[in-house]
């Protein structure tokens, strides 16, 4: 018991010492910006469709809405300036203006924003969701931020510090839960665990399926059949394996691999790119900061360095 309690105690150490995600959380807080002000530009030219006038799609009320008392008919009406807010709210995050409390609010903005536009989501979009929540205990800020988080005793940094890590573990674990509960619904699927699924999705005719490389892939009995069992595969074992340093690189590549084939044979861009983003996450910060450092001493950059400094 005692040993169990050390254990534990050396692990609290561990994510107290320092943030071990300081390069990465900052680059996923942009990632998530972009991604954000991507869908509001998007979904502008369908204003009409999605939030107001006769031709909306009604998704009935948001429970958000109705916990803080605001009737959603109120946002329809004032949706212009209501996602103005929401606009400057993802400006001010990808600053690092406000930090976790302008984290907070635009994760609130957001589940409003999908609540308005569910019928436009994927699996992405619901991965994201939580991805943003778990990052409002984050401290994304040391990089690329106009102001880095500071703390004014060494005791509020250590437990900045564990609260920021155990966010960042927080995303990982439920990437690999999503991984793990997909695999165990495949499994389950006839057309899956027969090792025939790939031929079906190929030849969908929303995915390409008829003409293209798809056709080819799909009539290929040996692609279709490893191409099946290695995704369950890939899924079923990722959620265990990514934890191993010796396992670690191979499974982030085969994820990636993963997710960039269904994104150029499936279409399916925003939702692959995401979980790609993510897979940085169980890569040491050490090893990005080292790149880092490499690209500072890069002459190019020195040269814009220099240029920028002079004519400061």
């Amino acid at each position: 018991m005692k040993n169990q309690f050390k254990s534990l105690d050396r692990l609290t150490d561990n994510l107290s010492a320092k943030n071990n995600f300081s390069f990465y959380a900052s680059f996923l807080r942009i990632f998530i910006c972009c991604y954000l002000i991507k869908d509001v530009i998007i979904t502008m030219k369908f204003t009409a469709l999605f939030y107001k006038g006769s031709l909306y799609f009604d998704s009935g009320n948001s429970i958000l809405l109705e916990v803080f008392g605001i009737p959603t008919v109120f946002i329809r009406n004032y949706f212009e300036l209501f996602n103005g807010c929401y606009s400057v709210l993802i400006v001010l995050y990808f600053f690092g203006v406000g930090k976790n409390f302008t984290a907070f609010v635009l994760c609130l903005f957001y589940e409003v924003i999908q609540s308005f536009t569910w019928i436009t989501l994927n699996g992405g979009d619901n991965l994201l969701k939580f991805v943003m929540l778990y990052m409002v205990f984050v401290n994304s800020y040391d990089y690329f931020s106009i102001d880095k988080q500071e703390f004014k005793r060494d005791s509020s940094k250590a437990v900045g510090n564990l609260i920021s890590n155990l966010g960042v573990y927080s995303i990982c674990i439920h990437l690999c839960l999503v991984y793990f509960i997909s695999a165990i619904h495949k499994i389950h699927a006839n057309v899956w665990f027969n090792g025939v699924a790939t031929y079906y999705t190929l030849s969908l005719e929303r995915f390409g399926g008829g003409k293209g490389i798809n056709v080819w892939l799909a009539k290929n009995g040996i692609f279709v059949t490893l191409s099946t069992y290695a995704t369950i595969l890939i899924e079923l074992f990722y959620p265990v394996l990514i934890w191993f340093k010796e396992t670690k690189g191979l499974f982030i590549f085969l994820a990636i691999g993963l997710h960039i084939s269904i994104a150029v044979l499936m279409m399916l861009y925003d939702f692959q790119l995401l979980f790609i983003v993510l897979q940085g996450l169980f890569i040491s910060d050490t090893f990005w900061q080292s790149k880092i450092e490499v690209l500072k001493r890069n002459k190019w950059v020195q040269k814009i360095q220099v240029a920028v400094i002079n004519k400061k």
